[in-house]
C-alpha cells in the first residue's frame, strides 16, 4: 500500500471526469506513440517503395535511349564503311530520321518524368548534360559522328546508375524485386553494351577484311564477360522466381529468359567461330549480324517484361502497406470508440450510484428509512451494500449509544465554555451525589465555583483546552452535593464551529477516589517495577545469547575445510564474515553420489531474520540434494516454492539472490540469479558470466519457473572459478570508492597459479587494505574453486 499512496492521494483530489481523463490520457499517450511510430514506419516503407517506382519511370525512356542511340551509332558506322567502299546506302540513311525522332520522343518523356520527380531524384542537371551532348551529336557531321556516341552512352549509363542509387532500387528489401532490379539496372544493360561492342568490332573486322590478334583477344574477352553475365542473370532470376511470394514471375518471365540465355549462348558460339578464322576474312557479308541483332531484341524484350512485373510487385507492396495502415487505423478507431463508450457508461453508472448515495445520506440525516438498491455487481455495489450496512449500523449504534449514555458506569457530560452543563448522564449525577439528571442540571449553574475544591482548577482546565483541544486524565478534587469531596479524572475534547470558535466541551468523568487511596501503596509498586526491570535485563541477555547461538549455528553449517579437501577434482577455499551479529550471506559445498552442488547467495538485510532465512535455504538445498533432484531448473523452482512458503508464514519481506553450480568431472552447470561468476583460465584469460538471465530472487514470488535457465562451462586443469557476494564488490574505502569487480578480477588473475586458499588470502588481504578503517556495512563472502 505504501507504493500506491501517491496515486491514491492524487485520485482522491480529482473528480471522476478528471480521473477518467487522466487515466484515458495515460492509456492514449503510449498508444498514440506506438501508433505514430507504426504509421510512420508504414509511411516510410510506402515512400521508399514509391521512390523505387519513380526510378523505374526514369529507367523506361533511358532503356529506349540505350537501345536507339547504339543503333544510330551502328547505322552511322556501317554507312561510313560502305561509303568508304563506294557502296549505296539509301536504305540505311532513311532509317536515321525515324530513329532520331524516336530518340527525341524518349528525351521528351524523360523531361516530363523529370518535371514530376526531378527534385527528389536530383537528376535534372544530369539530364540537361545528356541532352546537350545529344544535340552536339546532331550538330556534328553525320557520317563521322558515330565515333562520338560512346561518350553519350557513358553519360546515359552514369545517369542510369544515379537513378538506381537515388530511387532506392539498389536497396530493395525483398529478394524477388531486388534481383529483378539487378537485372534491369545492371545485368541486362551491361550485356547489351557487350553485344553492341561485338557488333562494332564485327563491322570493323568485316570492313577491313582482317582479324588481327588484338581483335581476337578483344572478342574473346567480350565473349567471356558476356558468358559470365549470362550465367549470373539466369541464376539471379531463378532466385527471384524461388523467392516470389505471389508465384507469378516464373510463368511470366521463364520463357523470355530462356530464349535470351539461349540466344546469348549461340552468339558466343558464333563469335568464337568468327574469332577462330584466319587473319584474312574471306567473306564480306556479315554472317553474324542478324543473330546478334535478334539477341539484342530479345534482351530489350526481356528488360521490358521484367520492369513491368517489377512495377506490379512494387505497386502490390505499396497497396499491402496501405491496406495494413488502413486496417490498423480502423482497428484503433474501433477500440478507441469502444473504450470511450465504456468509459462514458462507467462514468454514468458511477454518478448514478453517487447520486443515490447523496439522496440516501440526506434521508439519513433527516431520520428517514434508508435502503439503496442497485442492479450492478461491481465494486460500487459493494460500496452501496456497505452504505446500507453503515446506515443500519448507525441506527443500531445510535440506539446503543443512547443505551450506553444512559447506563454507562462513567459519567458523560457536555458543558459550555463558561461552565454550565448542557447534558449529563445518570451515572455522572450519581457520582456527584444527585438523585437525578434534572436535579443536577438545575442546581449546578457554575462549575468553577460550585464543583472544584481548587477554584483555579477550572482556569487551568481552560488553558489546557485552548492549547490542545483535548485533555486526558485531568485529575481534580471536587465537591459532591452533600459537600463531601471525591477525586475524579476527566477526558475532555473541544468541539469547534467552522470558524474555529469553541461550541462546547464534551467528555467523560471517572471516580478515581479509590485509586488515589491505592496510591499509598505506590512505593511497593515501585519496588515491583525495579524487580521487573532486572528481569528485563536478564531477558535481554538471554536474547543476546540466542543471537549468538544463531550466529554460531550459521558458522557450524558452513562447509569445513576437511569436507572441502574431500571434494575430488577441485581445490576449494571459502570465507564469510557477517557485518552484524547474524549475517544474511550463504555459501555451501555439498557432495552426493559423486555430484557436487555449490551454492552462494545473499539475503536482503542482516540480523536474526536474515540469518534464519539463510539457514532455511541451506536446509532446503541439502534436502533437495538428498532427494536426488538433478535438474538445476527444477531444483531452483522447488527451492523457491519452499522458501516462499516459509517467508509468507513469517510475514517477512526478505528474499535472496542465489546461484547454484553443479560440478562433475570438470563440467559446471551454472543456474540462478546472483553476482557475476568469474572464471580465470590457467593461461590468464578472464571470462565473466552474468547470471541476471539465469533466475529470479528466491522467496520474492511463488512462481519463477519461466525465469530460470542454466549455462554449461568446461574447466581445464588450473582454471579458477570465483564466487562472491556484493559485500566484496561494494565495499567502500574512506573516500567512499567501491572495491569493484574489476579489481577483484585483477587480483585473481595475478594469483591464478596459486592454490585456492592462497587466492582467497590474496583477495581478502587486498579487500582489507582497500577498506582500511572504514566501517563494513555488508556481509563479506568469497568462494574460490580451482580445477585440479
Amino acid at each position: 500500500m505504501t507504493l500506491f499512496k501517491p496515486a491514491i492521494a492524487l485520485m482522491n483530489r480529482l473528480k471522476y471526469p478528471r480521473k477518467f481523463f487522466l487515466i484515458s490520457l495515460l492509456f492514449v499517450l503510449p498508444l498514440a506513440l506506438v501508433m505514430t511510430l507504426l504509421i510512420s514506419e508504414l509511411d516510410s516503407r510506402i515512400e521508399f517503395t514509391q521512390k523505387e517506382i519513380y526510378g523505374t519511370a526514369y529507367l523506361r525512356p533511358l532503356n529506349q535511349l540505350w537501345q536507339y542511340i547504339p543503333q544510330r551509332q551502328l547505322i552511322l558506322q556501317r554507312q561510313f564503311y560502305k561509303n568508304s567502299q563506294d557502296l549505296k546506302t539509301a536504305s540505311s540513311s532513311q532509317d536515321l530520321p525515324k530513329l532520331q525522332k524516336k530518340i527525341e520522343e524518349e528525351f521528351i518523356k524523360l523531361a516530363d518524368i523529370d518535371r514530376q520527380f526531378g527534385q527528389g531524384m536530383q537528376a535534372s542537371e544530369r539530364l540537361r548534360d545528356i541532352k546537350f551532348k545529344w544535340q552536339g551529336l546532331l550538330d556534328g557531321q553525320e557520317f563521322l559522328g558515330f565515333r562520338n556516341h560512346d561518350a553519350l552512352l557513358e553519360e546515359i549509363n552514369l545517369f542510369r546508375r544515379h537513378v538506381v542509387d537515388f530511387s532506392n532500387l539498389i536497396l530493395d528489401p525483398d529478394l524477388d524485386t531486388y534481383y529483378l532490379m539487378d537485372a534491369i539496372a545492371v545485368k541486362l544493360p551491361e550485356m547489351q553494351k557487350l553485344l553492341y561492342k561485338m557488333m562494332y568490332a564485327e563491322a570493323e573486322i568485316v570492313f577491313k577484311q582482317e582479324l588481327t590478334s588484338e581483335k581476337k583477344a578483344g572478342l574473346i574477352s567480350l565473349i567471356s564477360l558476356l558468358g559470365d553475365y549470362n550465367s549470373e542473370l539466369a541464376a539471379n532470376l531463378e532466385r527471384a522466381f524461388q523467392n516470389n511470394p505471389r508465384g507469378n514471375l516464373r510463368d511470366a518471365l521463364a520463357v523470355h529468359l530462356r530464349n535470351f540465355v539461349v540466344s546469348v549462348s549461340e552468339v558466343n558460339t558464333y563469335i568464337s567461330q568468327f574469332s577462330s578464322q584466319d587473319n584474312k576474312i574471306s567473306v564480306i557479308e556479315n554472317f553474324y549480324y542478324q543473330e546478334m541483332e535478334r539477341t539484342l531484341e530479345d534482351s530489350f524484350t526481356l528488360w521490358q517484361k521484367i520492369i513491368e512485373h517489377l512495377d506490379d510487385l512494387l505497386k502490390a507492396r505499396i497497396q499491402g502497406f496501405q491496406d495494413r495502415k488502413q486496417f490498423i487505423l480502423t482497428f484503433v478507431a474501433i477500440v478507441m470508440v469502444s473504450i470511450i463508450y465504456l468509459f462514458v457508461g462507467f462514468y454514468l453508472s458511477v454518478m448514478r450510484t453517487v447520486h443515490q448515495l447523496d439522496i440516501a445520506s440526506k434521508q439519513m440525516t433527516s431520520g428517514g428509512a434508508i435502503s439503496i438498491k442497485l442492479d450492478s455487481k461491481d465494486e460500487l455495489s459493494m460500496v452501496v451494500r456497505s452504505f446500507n450496512n453503515v446506515a443500519i449500523a448507525l441506527r443500531e449504534s445510535e440506539e446503543k449509544y443512547r443505551s450506553i449514555f444512559e447506563n454507562s458506569v462513567d459519567g458523560i457530560f457536555q458543558t459550555t465554555v463558561d461552565g454550565r452543563y448542557l447534558s449529563v448522564n445518570p451515572a455522572l449525577a450519581r457520582i456527584y451525589g444527585f438523585d437525578s439528571v434534572e436535579q443536577m442540571l438545575a442546581e449546578i449553574v457554575d462549575v468553577k465555583t460550585q464543583l472544584y475544591v481548587d477554584r483555579d482548577r477550572r482556569q487551568q482546565f481552560q488553558v489546557l483546552m485552548d492549547a490542545n483541544d483535548t485533555i486526558t486524565n485531568f485529575e481534580s478534587q471536587i465537591y459532591k452535593r452533600d459537600r463531601t469531596t471525591i477525586w475524579i479524572s476527566e477526558n475532555v475534547r473541544a468541539l469547534r464551529d467552522e470558524h474555529g470558535q469553541v461550541l462546547y466541551y464534551e467528555g467523560t468523568v471517572e471516580d478515581i477516589t479509590q485509586r488515589k487511596i491505592a496510591e499509598i501503596a505506590l512505593d511497593g509498586a515501585n519496588k515491583q517495577i525495579l524487580a521487573l526491570n532486572n528481569l528485563l535485563k536478564l531477558e535481554n541477555l538471554r536474547m543476546s545469547s540466542e543471537l549468538d547461538v544463531t550466529r554460531k549455528l550459521q558458522q557450524m553449517i558452513l562447509p569445513k575445510e576437511q569436507e572441502l579437501e574431500l571434494i575430488a577434482g577441485l581445490d576449494i577455499a571459502g570465507f564469510m564474515e557477517p557485518a552484524a551479529e547474524v549475517g544474511g550471506d550463504y555459501y555451501d559445498v555439498l557432495q552426493q553420489n559423486g555430484r557436487i552442488k555449490i551454492g552462494i547467495g545473499d539475503v536482503t538485510g542482516h540480523g536474526l531474520e536474515s540469518g534464519m532465512l539463510m539457514i532455511m535455504v541451506q536446509t532446503a538445498v541439502r534436502t533437495l540434494l538428498q532427494s536426488e533432484e538433478n535438474d538445476p531448473v527444477r531444483f531452483l523452482d522447488i527451492l523457491n516454492r519452499t522458501i516462499y512458503g516459509n517467508v509468507q508464514r513469517m510475514s517477512s519481506d526478505k528474499n535472496l539472490t542465489l546461484s547454484l553450480i553443479d560440478y562433475e568431472h570438470g563440467k559446471l552447470i551454472l543456474s540462478g540469479q546472483h553476482e557475476e561468476m568469474i572464471l580465470v583460465r590457467k593461461n590468464g584469460t578472464l571470462e565473466r558470466f552474468d547470471t541476471i538471465d539465469l533466475g529470479f530472487p528466491i522467496g520474492l514470488e511463488e512462481e519463477i519457473f519461466g525465469f530460470l535457465d542454466q549455462k554449461h562451462i568446461h574447466l581445464h586443469a588450473g582454471d579458477v572459478v570465483v564466487l562472491y557476494t556484493d559485500g566484496i564488490t561494494e565495499a567502500e574505502n574512506e573516500e567512499r570508492q567501491l572495491y569493484g569487480v574489476d579489481r577483484l578480477c585483477e587480483v585473481v588473475c595475478q594469483n591464478v597459479d596459486a592454490s585456492a586458499l592462497e587466492i582467497r588470502h590474496a583477495v581478502i588481504d587486498d579487500l582489507r587494505s582497500h577498506i582500511g578503517n572504514q566501517k563494513i556495512y555488508d556481509d563479506i563472502t568469497l568462494l574460490v574453486l580451482k580445477q585440479k
